[in-house]
């Protein structure tokens, strides 16, 4: 059973966007207007076309997956809400063979992730043996916007990435707008093509680094990047996170960024979650010694956000 290119769109999620282009399948998780401020503001188009969250997901009967993939490195399968396995793409093209999975028999959800730090491109779709692939539907929508960690920089695994994590664990439909290098800039923010019921912002570790941005520029860009999630989701659950610990910056840094971004945040009425207590203040838990989670650290940052909504405090994380 080779799904049409309309079949494969009505499996996709987490994508503002999905154009046909020379015979391929391309999938945008940012609105055009944001990819054009990004590339702007020096943002590398590779990184704001990287399709990250953007994942197939569906029933079926199929005894087998297989696809061809022209683009893109990393994709990820799960099965029935476990992780099955990450396949290599590009060295699979280097060998000139089509990425396959088989499956057992009978019913099963399937979830084929596209690569979260490259551009995932799909020329076709296969479900040998199907007799049906029925599109996974969700009650709840959760929007993340952020930076390099929403993005899941240096996650071995990408799906194992906190902002995956937790909507997988809480059960919700989900569209990730995580970018490496990303800031509260009031000019990238555009409303993607997705009606979420929670908005959560995840910001400010570039905010206040490197230092030739003064204090009163990030405190107006954060308020202004506020003004614009208020307008567009003004009847919606907005929930803000301060940045998590780093093994580099001092404690001042530290109170610093996460009192400013926290009282902005309170004073537009959204909640807000204390990062560091998100996260082990502990090297040992960065693939990179001090910014970016490992995927234990990641595991650990999801388990406390999933805590945080499955028992959220009534006026946010104090400060």
């Amino acid at each position: 059973m080779k799904l049409t290119f309309d079949e494969i769109r009505a499996l996709a999620h987490g994508a503002d966007h999905i154009r046909e282009e020379a015979d391929d399948l391309h999938f945008y998780k940012c609105t055009e207007a944001q990819e054009e401020v990004w590339v702007e503001f020096k943002m590398p188009r590779t990184t704001v076309r990287a399709t990250t969250g953007i994942r197939l997901e569906f029933e079926t009967d199929a005894e087998a997956i297989s696809f061809t993939a022209p683009s893109g490195d990393k994709f990820e399968v799960w099965i029935d809400h476990l992780f099955r396995c990450q396949i290599l793409a590009n060295e699979l093209r280097e060998k000139g063979e089509t990425p396959t999975v088989t499956l057992e028999p009978g019913t099963k959800r399937v979830m084929l992730a596209l690569p979260s730090h490259s551009c995932g491109v799909l020329s076709s779709l296969s479900l040998d043996g199907a007799t049906f692939a029925r599109p996974v539907k969700y009650e709840k929508k959760m929007l993340f916007l952020g930076d390099s960690i929403t993005q899941g920089w240096e996650s071995k695994y990408d799906t194992l990435s906190y902002a995956y994590r937790t909507a997988m664990a809480l059960g919700v439909d989900f569209h990730i707008c995580g970018l490496g290098g990303a800031r509260y800039i009031p000019k990238t923010f555009d409303r993607v093509n997705f009606e979420p019921d929670t908005v959560v912002l995840s910001y400010g570790t570039n905010d206040f680094s490197p230092s030739h941005r003064t204090f009163e520029e990030n405190l107006a860009n954060i308020n202004g990047y506020f003004d614009l999630v208020k307008k567009a989701y003004a009847d919606r659950r907005v929930v803000v996170i301060t940045p998590i610990w780093r093994a580099h910056q001092s404690a001042e840094w530290h109170s610093i960024a996460r009192t400013t971004i926290a009282n902005a945040a309170l004073e537009h009425g959204f909640e807000v979650v204390n990062g560091e207590t998100l996260f082990p203040q502990n090297s040992v838990f960065f693939a990179d010694g001090c910014t970016h989670p490992n995927d234990l650290g990641f595991s650990i940052y999801a388990e406390n956000l999933i805590a945080y909504f499955n028992h959220p405090k009534k006026k946010g994380e104090s400060l």
